[in-house]
């Protein structure tokens, strides 16, 4: 049994009735297989001014490992002597930080343990996308330089796809982490998102309840969005192409969960409510907002279609959309722009199907298509299903870092070798400063 030290958002059942985001899910998927392995773990969650309701209740549901949890006020005033008194006292094996805030948070800490750092979705280009809706590069220096810190400390990283992998292999080399002592070293495993396993609840008296809830007949067909809507989100794609839906088949209903995913007075959900309300069809559309994540399982289940509509830029490329296994988890077909590795995947599998940016007809024309036949419909559902159950469960996208554990390695130039080799390094840096002197000033490279 290994001793892991987890750091991470709560996992969603940790906030019942509280607003769920991608983070939470990915500690989930990280802790919960980890713990029905028998590992022992202790759990330090938190972000600034988040509190857990039932941590008591969740614990013991979340697995068969020893499960230990402190909650960790990160951002706020002793959060560093909390976590680094919960490090001493447990002793941990190995260290794993799960997505960028808490990688960051992990670097804090004096410990010569081996750390696995997780990074969902390139931080870079994340903050690129950032920085166009602010007009302004302010933040961009910061999101480096913590980037630089997070890569530098870790000993093992994980991504969310192939695409980030070669991405973060990049910004590695970068940090001067592709060296003489890293050579052939592994440095980055893929952890593609996880599927959550349904909720136990009768299927039949969720999809009553959403229905009702909707006023949907029993014929009616449900286009369902669930998450934010952020920067990249096109709306005016799903809007013309849910308009000419609409506009062929009076069946077809739009039921989205979720809302901005920023503060802002002219942000993508608002422009989408005002498109709505200008809408001959807007009866049909249900924009419900952000509900409790108890509650979520009912929409999928009361639902024929999710659907996910992207912009074109590079986090699209390097990033991914938890949105979708949520989906898939309930056996739940999905319609997704192409364009992150996920959506291409669950193509393959049957379990989904892809169309181009921008493409408002083809989005359509597939919507249509699946409002009219049933056995389409059906067969990919089941493909969704078993996507869920076998190549995005929790345990086998986890399967690297299991096996990690067991046996947990700092990298050949971890923090105690690269210390020990620190005066050599400073004499490369001032050879590399002068070379570029000369350079800046003669032009010769040699």
């Amino acid at each position: 049994m290994a001793r892991i030290l987890l750091l991470g958002n709560h996992p969603p059942p940790f906030l019942p009735g509280q607003k769920i985001e991608a983070a939470h899910y990915r500690t989930w998927q990280f802790l919960e297989p980890l713990l029905e392995t028998g590992q022992r773990v202790l759990l330090c969650a938190g972000v600034k001014g988040e509190a857990p309701e039932s941590p008591d209740r969740a614990t013991s549901q979340l697995g068969k490992g020893t499960l230990e949890y402190r909650h960790i006020r990160f951002g706020e005033r002793s959060w560093m002597h909390e976590l680094q008194r919960a490090h001493d006292d447990f002793h941990p094996d190995c260290i794993v930080a799960v997505n960028f805030s808490h990688c960051l948070y992990a670097t804090r800490l004096k410990t010569n343990r081996p750390v696995w750092m997780d990074i969902y979705g390139d931080t870079l280009t994340i903050q690129q996308a950032y920085c166009h809706r602010l007009g302004s590069n302010r933040g961009m220096a910061t999101a480096i330089r913590f980037l630089r810190q997070i890569l530098r400390f870790g000993d093992v990283f994980s991504v969310c796809g192939q695409p980030q992998k070669h991405m973060l292999v990049g910004e590695l080399g970068v940090c001067g982490r592709l060296n003489h002592r890293t050579f052939g070293y592994d440095f980055v495993r893929v952890v593609l998102p996880g599927s959550v396993r349904p909720q136990l609840s009768e299927e039949k008296s969720e999809f009553s309840s959403l229905r009702s809830q909707i006023a949907l007949a029993p014929d009616d067909f449900a286009v369902l969005w669930c998450g934010g809507y952020n920067t990249w989100t096109d709306i005016d794609t799903l809007f013309k192409a849910l308009e000419w839906v609409m506009g062929r088949d009076p069946r077809v209903h739009f039921v989205s969960v979720g809302a901005s995913t920023y503060d802002s007075p002219d942000n993508m959900y608002s422009r989408f409510e005002s498109l709505v309300a200008c809408s001959t069809h807007k009866d049909r559309f249900h924009l419900l907002g952000w509900q409790p994540w108890q509650q979520v399982s009912q929409y999928y289940q009361g639902s024929q279609v999710g659907v996910n509509i992207d912009a074109m830029h590079y986090e699209t490329v390097y990033g991914t959309r938890t949105r979708l296994v949520e989906m898939i988890g309930s056996g739940l077909p999905v319609l997704s722009t192409a364009g992150t590795e996920l959506s291409y995947l669950l193509e393959k599998w049957g379990a989904g199907s892809t169309f181009e940016v921008g493409d408002w007809q083809e989005l359509g024309s597939q919507i249509l298509r699946l409002a009219r036949e049933e056995g389409l419909r059906q067969k990919m559902a089941e493909a969704a299903r078993r996507c869920a159950q076998n190549q995005l469960s929790f345990s086998n996208t986890t399967s690297c870092l299991r096996a990690w554990v067991e046996s947990p390695k700092k990298a050949p130039d971890g923090r105690t070798e690269a210390s020990s080799g620190r005066s050599q390094e400073v004499r490369h840096q001032a050879r590399a400063l002068v070379r570029s002197l000369i350079w800046q000033v003669t032009g010769a490279d040699k």
